[in-house]
């Protein structure tokens, strides 16, 4: 999980990567802070919150928010029964971005699916 994830910090745009369960708690992660594990529980939290509020205008369950900031965005994708949550900072190729999180998220769920 961690070579995923060093993959995904290794693109230029991307500061941050880390995984998580649905219910918050940590599976992974690259963070440049020490708020990993509120990161990870509050990343969780908004992942559901926006999911729900999909399925109630009936647009079904999110698998992919982008939350932009003055410095950067935020990215969550489902990937099975986890969240993968990537920072970028400034103006970068966000594009780019999500399909390697597309990719890492399709590693990660035959990685799960192995144990």
């Amino acid at each position: 999980m961690e070579t995923i994830l060093q993959r995904l910090t290794d693109l230029e745009e991307v500061h941050d990567a880390i995984l998580v369960g649905k219910d918050g708690l940590i599976v992974s992660g690259i963070l440049h802070s020490e708020d990993e594990e509120v990161t990870g529980a509050m990343a969780a939290a908004a992942f559901g919150s926006i999911s729900d509020l999909t399925t109630q205008v009936h647009n079904g369950e999110a698998r992919h928010v982008i939350v932009e900031t003055k410095t950067g965005t935020i990215q969550m994708e489902e990937a099975g029964d986890l969240i993968l949550i990537v920072t970028t900072q400034g103006t970068g190729n966000l594009g780019r971005v999500r399909v390697e999180m597309k990719k890492a998220c399709q590693q990660l769920i035959q990685l799960v699916a192995s144990y």
